[in-house]
């Protein structure tokens, strides 16, 4: 690729992740100073956007280091590319972000097979054992 194309994706993808770390950000804030919004779901919603916000964090490094700027060499390199550039922090929030996701179908769904019932409610003892 040419180097004004790498710039512009660098550049783009840069505006997205500022942005999902300022939204998600926001997101937080909402719901942990407003006490009416402190329910079970809202907190599977705050548990997504802080993984969401840890793999928008630690995939900064990735975009911008491996098209822009080489590794440097020895031991600073090689933690730099295991730890960092190599994306082994961001999946940590892209696992999370799974499970919460995976928790929030199985919420819905039994909402939807139990409305009027108890059953399938998510309360914050069963939303801890999630």
């Amino acid at each position: 690729m040419s180097v004004s194309t790498e710039v512009v994706i660098t550049t783009v993808n840069c505006v997205f992740i500022i942005t999902c770390i300022v939204g998600n950000c926001f997101l937080c804030a909402v719901v942990l100073k407003n006490q009416e919004m402190r329910t079970p779901v809202n907190y599977l919603l705050v548990n997504l956007a802080a993984a969401d916000i840890c793999y928008a964090t630690f995939i900064i490094p990735t975009i911008i280091l491996s098209h822009n700027v080489g590794h440097p060499e020895g031991v600073t390199g090689t933690v730099l590319c295991t730890i960092i550039t190599g994306g082994n922090l961001a999946w940590i929030g892209g696992h999370a972000s799974m499970a919460t996701l995976l928790v929030i179908a199985v919420e819905r769904y039994l909402a939807v097979i139990h409305p009027h019932g108890n059953k399938g409610k998510l309360t914050f003892r069963r939303l801890k054992v999630c």
